[in-house]
Order: structure tokens, then C-alpha cells, then sequence
């Protein structure tokens, strides 16, 4: 019975807020409520089967409950194949539903390691969001095909209401970033590798995203210098700190009473997810030794706050220019 207890810990601690576990345990094995309460509490065990369904459902690793090693981690994947947009929709639709879970928690937080500018910076500029997915696509498969051509594949207003459904969790969540001087330079130097080997049909369109790029980087300034983000008129702490040495990672952990969970970037986009306690921990510990090491910039370090933005919008102007 521990491994079903563990089992039902887990699924309760990653279910969104609004929903009852009884009520998603017996919709999912389509059994009475007093059948589904005996198995939550212990009297009647699991079927093989019955175990199989739910650890599938929920993405729970079957190995981590029953043997898990101190020297071995579970974390929760999601391929994303191109052969259709719908690995692509699904993985996000997944994060908006973590963000709105944690946006509703009330008492969630996000610290962030960023060797990459963090996917929530890019989500308001629906082209560049979408150049981020094309550079994944072109990386993952041998097609050659114009960034214009793949847009014209997606799902556009099905993605632009998830990727804004995100922005708009994220801008209630406390959080704490973590840049050096170079995170600012994988997308700078992706679009600079697109536009030498040709991937744009129109160089209007690789302006666009050069502009967006300045857009988001005056954005990230004014959240940097008020110390806030702000949605609905209401300001949520945004906390900035510039590393003296660069990123070796893109961690994202995030806290809620419900637990931790801590993501690490693979590739452009996609990520890995694990809840373990002690990776969790050892994490949390290295993102604050490195948050202590770091400068804060947000509401305080006028003059290098100037720096680093003025830093970062030459850095972006410079590659404007190949485009005029």
C-alpha cells in the first residue's frame, strides 16, 4: 500500500487547484465514489492495470515509486515530433496549465538560471516565439524549409491564446532571475545563422524579429527598474541579478504549497521535469549561493543596470544592422 499512497501524494500534488482528486481519480478508472475513496485511502488495492492507467495519465514514473535510488532521479518528458504541430500544442498547453496552477496557488515563486533568455520574455512576440519553434524544427530534422514556410504550418491563433495564457500566469508569480553578459546572445546568434544560410524569404521578416528583440529587452529593463511586473494593475516582485561568470544551465524551479518542481531546458524549447526532493534541494541550494554572488540590479545598481541594458541593446542593434 506505501507504493499507491505515494502514488495518489503525487498525482494530488500536481493537480490544478480547482480540481478534487476522488472526482479525477474516478472519471480516469470510471469506477463508483466509494470505490475511488477505498483505493485513496488504502482499503482495496490497485489493479495492475488500474496502476498502469493512472501512472501513464499523470506521467508518474512507475520505477520511482517502487525503487527509487538515492543515485537515480525521475523526471517527466514530452517528445516533441514535428511530424504535426500537436507534440508542439500539447507541451504547451501542459506548461500554461502548470503556470495557471501556480499563478492560482497564490504563494507560488519561479527562481531562474538563465543561459537562454527564459521562454516567458518571448512569449509576447508571437513571431519571435515562433522563430524559437522553426530553429527546434530545422535542428531535429534534415527538411529544409523557409521560417515563412513552417509558420504557415501552425496553428497560429491556438498558440498565441496559449503562449498569452502563460505570460499572463507568469506576471502573477514572484520570481528571480539570474543573466550574465551573454544570455542575450543564443538568439542573437540564431537569427544571424538563419539569415547567412538563407531560411528568410522576405529580410522584412527578419527585421521584425530584431525589432521584437528590442521590444523584450525594453520590457525586461522597465520590469528590471520598478523591481515589479504587473498584471491587472496589480505588481507582482520581478528580482534581476547579473552573474559575474556565465550560466551553465536553464533551470527553472518552481515552489507552491503543493511542492517543487524544478525544469532544466534540452535543446531551443523543450525541457525535462522532476519533482525529487533531493535534486530539488541541491538546486534550490546552488541557485541562492549563485543568487549571492550575483548583482542585483532590480530596483537598486542604477549605473549598472544602464550598463548591462545599454550592453544588451547595442549587442541587438548591432544585428539590425546586417538587415538595412
Amino acid at each position: 500500500m506505501e507504493i499507491q499512497q505515494k502514488l495518489f501524494d503525487e498525482i494530488k500534488n500536481n493537480l490544478e487547484p480547482n480540481l478534487r482528486l476522488a472526482d479525477v481519480i474516478g472519471d480516469l478508472l470510471q469506477i463508483s465514489s466509494d470505490s475511488t475513496y477505498r483505493r485513496i485511502r488504502g482499503d482495496k488495492e490497485l489493479s495492475l492495470s488500474e496502476l498502469k492507467l493512472l501512472c501513464s495519465h499523470f506521467g508518474i514514473s512507475l520505477d520511482h515509486l517502487m525503487n527509487h535510488r538515492v543515485d537515480s532521479i525521475p523526471f517527466n518528458y514530452t517528445p516533441l515530433s514535428f511530424g504535426s504541430s500537436d507534440a508542439y500544442e500539447k507541451y504547451m498547453n501542459r506548461l500554461a496549465q502548470l503556470y495557471i496552477a501556480l499563478a492560482k496557488s497564490g504563494k507560488a515563486e519561479c527562481k531562474i538560471t538563465a543561459q537562454d533568455v527564459p521562454v516567458f520574455h518571448f512569449l509576447p512576440y508571437t513571431e519571435l516565439t515562433f522563430f524559437k519553434v522553426y530553429a527546434l524544427f530545422r535542428s531535429l530534422t534534415n527538411e529544409v524549409i523557409t521560417y515563412e514556410a513552417f509558420v504557415k504550418q501552425l496553428d497560429k491563433d491556438k498558440l498565441e491564446t496559449t503562449y498569452h495564457s502563460i505570460v499572463d500566469s507568469f506576471l502573477q508569480i514572484p520570481s528571480t532571475e539570474i543573466w550574465s553578459d551573454h544570455t542575450i546572445e543564443p538568439i542573437l546568434n540564431l537569427i544571424s545563422y538563419y539569415n547567412d544560410i538563407g531560411s528568410f524569404e522576405s529580410n522584412e521578416n527578419a527585421l521584425l524579429l530584431v525589432e521584437q528583440l528590442q521590444s523584450m529587452v525594453k520590457d525586461i529593463e522597465q520590469k528590471t527598474q520598478v523591481a515589479s511586473k504587473v498584471y491587472k494593475g496589480i505588481a507582482t516582485p520581478f528580482n534581476f541579478y547579473l552573474s559575474p561568470v556565465d550560466m551553465q544551465n536553464d533551470f527553472i524551479q518552481m515552489k507552491s504549497p503543493k511542492g517543487t518542481t524544478t525544469s532544466i531546458k534540452l535543446f531551443t524549447i523543450n525541457a525535462i521535469f522532476t519533482t525529487d526532493q533531493a535534486f530539488n534541494e541541491e538546486t534550490e541550494r546552488w541557485i541562492d549561493n549563485t543568487k549571492i554572488k550575483s548583482m542585483q540590479l532590480s530596483g537598486t545598481s542604477e549605473r549598472e543596470r544602464f550598463r548591462f541594458f545599454n550592453q544588451l541593446k547595442s549587442k541587438v542593434q548591432k544585428l539590425k544592422t546586417e538587415f538595412e
